[in-house]
C-alpha cells in the first residue's frame, strides 16, 4: 500500500520522539501563531501588504495587534534581567541543535548493520515476537529474559552521530541522547520457538541545556494568544470561507516572516486559514486550516513528489481530541491532499467546540494548566483498486501533569481498534490480525506512550517512548515481510528528500528570526522598534 513507502528504522523512531516532534511543533506553532493582522517587524523586508496596517478594534484578550509574531519566544527564558537576550540565545542554540539532529543523522557502521537487520517501522510491532528469537541481531540479554538494543547519540560538527553501545545509561551531558529497544516474553517461550507474545518498549532520553518542557508550553500559550485575523466585521456566517479575516492573518504572517511564508506558500496553497465570529462574550476565532500541497512545486524533490502523488488519492484520515463532555479541543484530517487542522480561541485561550464548530465550554490558558485529562480518537482509510482498507477506533485516554520543574503526558489505548476491509476480506483479516489488535489494546494494560521532562540545575532531561504487548502471528508477519520488500525500494532517497525540504524551510525560518531578533532583544531596554 502506498502509505507504507516511507519507513524509518528503529533508531529514527527515537529521533522522531525528540527531534521531529519538537521542531515541527515549533514550526506549526509559529504557523498557527501567524493569525494576527497588525505587527511591526524590525529590520524585516516590507511587502505589498504593509500599507493595509491599522490599529482598529480592541484586542478582546488576544495578543496586541502590534506584537511581532516571534514575541512568545521570550517565554523560553525565566523572568529576570536580560530575559529577551537570554531567550534569544537559547532559541538559537536549540535551532542549531535541531538542524543537526533532524536533518543530518549519521550512524556508526555497527549500528548501521543492526538497522539493516531490523524491519521497517510499519512492521516492527507486528514482527516483535519473531524478532525476539532472531540470533543475527546482537541483542544484549538481560537476567529477566529481556533482549535489548542500546544506542547513544551526540553532535559531531554538522551531524548528529548515533552509535551502538553495551549499556543503556542515561545521558549526563547536554545535547546527548540515549535510546533502548527492548523485548521480553509475556510468558516463558517453548524452547526454540518464538514467544506467543512479547512486551516491547521503545524509549529515549535527551539531555538539553536550553529550555524545559514547561517553558515550551508557555511559549505555545503565547502563540495561541496570537491566533487571530483582524477581529472586525463583517463576521463569518459559516466556517470555511476565505475572506478578509484570512487575508489579514496571511498579511501578518508574510510581514513578520517574509522568507518563511514565501517558501511555505511555494509548496502549500491555503484554501482557508481561520474564521472569526461574534458572540455574547465577544469575538472568537476558529483556526480552520485547509491547505493543499502543490505537487508540481516538488519538482526539486522527484522521489518525494512521487510518494505524495500516490498518497494523495489513496489516503483519508482524521483525528479528534475531546473533553469529558464529548466536545472537541482539536480536529485534524488528511483528505485527498487537503490538510485540515481546527481549534478555537476565545479571549486568547483555547476553547472547546461542538460538532457545529460553536463554543461549548470554558476557555483554558495552556500556561495555567497543572493537570488534566482528555480523550483522542482517530481513523485512517486507504483506498486501493476500488477497495478500502484501514483502521477505525484508534482510541487513547491521556493524562497531563505539570509541576514547577517537570511535566508529563501519558497516553494509553483504551479500546480495541477495528479493522476495515471489504466484505469477505474483513473476516479473513479479523482471523489474521484480530488477536494481535486485542492484545495490543488490552495486554499489559494496553499500548502506552509517554513524553515528559525534568529540570535540575539548568539541565533538562526529556524522555519519550512507548510500550505494549504484541501477539505473534506468523501469517501477519509473512504479510508484513511482503510489504517491507515493496516499501524498501526507494525509501532512503525519499527520506533524504524529506530532510532536504525540511532544512530548506528551516533556513528561511531562521532568516526571518535573525532579522527580528534585534527588535526582540530591545524589549530588555523597554524599546519598541517601529
Amino acid at each position: 500500500m502506498a502509505i507504507g513507502t516511507i519507513h524509518r528504522p528503529i533508531v529514527r523512531q527515537w529521533v522522531v520522539a525528540f527531534i521531529a516532534g519538537t521542531i515541527l511543533t515549533i514550526l506549526c506553532g509559529l504557523c498557527r501563531a501567524a493569525e494576527s493582522h497588525r505587527a511591526v517587524a524590525a529590520q524585516s523586508k516590507p511587502n505589498a501588504h504593509a500599507e493595509t496596517v491599522d490599529f482598529g478594534p480592541p484586542d478582546y484578550g488576544f495578543a496586541p495587534a502590534s506584537q511581532n509574531l516571534f514575541a512568545p519566544t521570550i517565554e523560553l527564558a525565566p523572568p529576570g534581567p536580560d530575559r529577551a537576550a537570554r531567550a534569544a540565545a537559547v532559541f538559537i542554540r536549540q535551532m542549531d541543535f535541531q538542524r543537526k539532529i533532524s536533518f543530518h543523522p549519521e550512524m556508526s557502521p555497527e549500528l548501521d548493520r543492526v538497522v539493516e537487520l531490523l524491519p521497517p517501522r510499519q512492521s516492527t510491532l507486528i514482527r516483535a515476537g519473531a524478532l525476539y528469537s532472531e540470533d543475527d541481531i546482537p541483542w544484549l540479554e538481560q537476567k529477566d529474559g529481556s533482549h535489548e538494543i542500546c544506542v547513544s547519540g551526540e553532535p559531531r560538527e554538522k551531524d548528529f552521530y548515533y552509535a551502538l553501545t553495551r549499556n543503556c545509561a542515561s545521558p549526563e551531558v547536554a545535547e546527548r541522547f540515549s535510546g533502548v529497544f527492548a523485548l521480553k516474553p509475556a510468558t516463558p517461550p517453548t524452547d526454540g520457538a518464538s514467544p506467543e507474545s512479547v512486551t516491547g518498549s521503545l524509549g529515549g532520553e535527551l539531555m538539553m541545556n536550553t529550555y524545559d518542557g514547561g517553558e515550551f508550553i508557555d511559549m505555545l500559550a503565547g502563540f495561541v494568544r496570537e491566533t487571530r485575523g483582524d477581529l472586525t466585521p463583517p463576521w463569518d456566517k459559516k466556517p470555511g470561507e476565505f475572506n478578509h479575516h484570512d487575508r489579514a492573518a496571511l498579511d501578518h504572517f508574510e510581514r513578520d516572516m517574509p522568507h518563511f511564508s514565501e517558501r511555505l506558500e511555494h509548496y502549500v496553497e491555503f484554501k482557508n486559514m481561520l474564521d472569526e465570529f461574534d458572540g455574547p462574550g465577544g469575538p472568537y476565532v476558529l483556526f480552520n486550516l485547509d491547505a493543499v500541497l502543490k505537487l508540481h512545486a516538488l519538482k526539486a524533490y522527484p522521489h518525494l513528489a512521487e510518494f505524495y502523488r500516490k498518497i494523495v488519492p489513496a489516503v483519508v484520515a482524521a483525528s479528534g481530541i475531546y473533553d469529558s463532555k464529548g466536545n472537541f479541543w482539536m480536529r485534524t484530517g488528511f483528505e485527498r491532499g487537503h490538510i485540515r487542522i481546527a481549534f478555537m480561541v476565545r479571549n486568547g485561550m483555547l476553547t472547546p467546540f461542538n460538532g457545529n464548530y460553536e463554543p461549548a465550554g470554558e476557555s483554558v490558558a495552556l500556561d495555567q494548566v497543572r493537570h488534566g485529562s482528555y480523550h483522542s480518537l482517530a481513523w485512517v482509510h486507504i483506498r486501493s483498486l476500488s477497495l478500502t482498507f484501514g483502521l477505525d477506533n484508534l482510541s487513547f485516554a491521556s493524562d497531563y501533569v505539570r509541576h514547577d520543574h517537570s511535566m508529563s503526558l501519558v497516553n494509553h489505548m483504551d479500546e480495541v481498534p477495528v479493522l476495515v476491509a471489504p466484505p469477505g476480506i474483513s473476516q479473513v483479516m479479523q482471523l489474521i490480525a484480530g488477536e494481535f489488535m486485542r492484545v495490543l489494546a488490552q495486554g499489559d494494560g494496553g499500548l502506552k506512550t509517554w513524553v515528559g521532562s525534568t529540570s535540575d540545575g539548568g539541565m533538562t532531561e526529556f524522555k519519550a517512548g512507548l510500550s505494549g504487548q504484541y501477539h505473534y502471528s506468523p501469517t501477519l508477519e509473512f504479510l508484513a515481510r511482503i510489504g517491507d520488500t515493496i516499501a524498501d525500494k526507494h525509501d532512503e532517497t525519499v527520506r533524504k528528500e524529506e530532510r532536504a525540504l525540511g532544512e530548506e524551510l528551516l533556513d528561511a525560518f531562521m532568516v526571518d528570526y535573525n532579522n527580528a531578533r534585534p527588535a526582540l532583544i530591545a524589549q530588555d531596554r523597554g524599546i519598541t522598534a517601529q
